[in-house]
């Protein structure tokens, strides 16, 4: 289990569910199958998503079975990564600095 975590965030690609956290300036995805009225569960354990090792903020989103892992860098750089939403998340997700540094 990752340590020194914050900033957590959700997206779901039913019937699942994602959880990230950034931990120690990495970010790490959680599984968890929806499945109504069975309570969630999760699918396997944190994985590093790889990809920049200074971050302090990330987000997710989902579409057509892929999650996006879009990640802001302590130095102000802004990534995104591109993962194939399976059970358990298939790491590492691919990242590429195509994002203007923010103001």
């Amino acid at each position: 289990m990752p340590t020194g975590c914050f900033d957590i965030d959700s997206a779901i690609q039913v019937p699942d569910k994602y959880l990230s956290v950034v931990c120690d300036g990495r970010v790490y995805v959680l599984t968890v199958r929806e499945a109504p009225p069975t309570a969630p569960q999760p699918v396997g354990d944190w994985q590093f998503v790889g990809g920049p090792t200074n971050v302090v903020d990330a987000t997710l989103s989902t579409r057509a079975n892929e999650v996006y892992v879009s990640v802001l860098t302590a130095t102000g750089t802004v990534f995104q990564g591109v993962c194939t939403a399976t059970e358990p998340l298939t790491v590492p997700c691919t990242f590429t600095q195509m994002m203007p540094t923010p103001p």
